[in-house]
């Protein structure tokens, strides 16, 4: 269950952080914080930095599926004999399901300001120091996550099978 509170929180600093940014800042407006990131206010319709633009529909079917699929393992990895060794794997998990979650409410609730009737996910974060795509607290939760998971993975933190269980 914690896992799920973890995603829970990562759902609510997304949709919090992007609520601040559409109450306080116009659509294209940017300025520079701690010289480190900038705040640049734009709408995303595609996936992940921009990729798949005006297939929203598609994405989210994918995104549904994937998130359905990282819900049941961590419902899964929860059991009580498997908990303690997937803590890791499962804390991964609730970092890319609340990113991915939070990062659908927009696609199904937020409608565009520069097209109305037509829904967008709020992006504003920035590198000032690179050129990179503008990104959201989702999307940072999301790569964290998947970095971890990976991590998790190659480190052997995870146990799928309880105990007396056969290998096949």
């Amino acid at each position: 269950m914690t896992a799920f509170l973890i995603a829970a929180a990562v759902v609510a600093l997304d949709q919090i952080s992007k609520h601040i940014v559409k109450a306080n800042m116009r659509l294209g407006e940017s300025f520079n914080f701690m010289k480190i990131f900038d705040i640049h206010y734009i709408e995303n319709r595609g996936a992940s930095f921009g990729i798949l633009k005006d297939q929203r529909w598609v994405f989210m079917i994918l995104s549904s599926v994937a998130l359905v699929f990282m819900a049941a393992a961590m419902v899964y990895l929860s059991d009580r004999k498997l908990r303690k060794e997937n803590r890791h794997i499962n804390i991964a998990l609730a970092l890319m399901l609340g990113g991915g979650i939070g990062n659908m409410i927009d696609r199904f609730a937020n409608g565009s300001v520069a097209e109305p009737g037509t829904k967008a996910v709020v992006d504003f974060i920035e590198f000032a120091f690179v050129d990179f795509a503008t990104f959201n607290v989702a999307d940072s939760f999301i790569c964290i996550g998947s970095a971890l998971f990976g991590i998790f993975m190659l480190m052997g933190k995870y146990k799928l099978k309880k105990d007396g269980e056969s290998a096949s």
